[in-house]
């Protein structure tokens, strides 16, 4: 695992299919913006406890598909106020039609509340397109 928290694990053939993907958007191929899960959002009720444990990488998702999610993921947590995004690999990326992905993310996103760090986490799905543009959040 790299420092970033990134799995370094990658088959040969998932990185070939994958090696377009070097950045993302955190908008979907239609210009839209990328809605966050709602399981990642900060409650409204702020004294809403969240249970926090170690994000632990599962081998699969090559490292440049967990940064292209990892940066469409900030994107969509920045209007909630996050202050730090994790996002790991948690499993083998599952092709869905002949130009879309889906890479499972274990994600962590922490948000300032009242001077105190809220941390939301879940597992989730990240698609992205033929290009490597992520172009959905599940």
């Amino acid at each position: 695992m790299d420092d970033d928290g990134t799995s370094t694990t990658a088959t040969a053939a998932v990185a070939a299919t994958t090696a377009a993907t070097a950045v993302s958007v955190a908008r979907s191929a239609s210009g839209r913006s990328l809605d966050l899960p709602s399981s990642l959002q900060p409650p409204g009720d702020v004294d809403s406890p969240a249970t926090v444990s170690p994000i632990k990488a599962l081998p699969g998702v090559p490292d440049e598909v967990v940064r292209a999610c990892r940066d469409a993921i900030e994107s969509a947590a920045a209007p909630f106020g996050a202050t730090s995004v994790r996002v790991s690999s948690a499993g083998s990326i599952r092709r869905l039609s002949p130009d879309t992905i889906s890479a499972p993310v274990e994600v962590s996103i922490d948000y300032g509340r009242q001077g105190n760090v809220e941390t939301r986490q879940a597992p989730i799905k990240c698609e992205l397109n033929a290009t490597g543009s992520v172009i959905g959040l599940t």
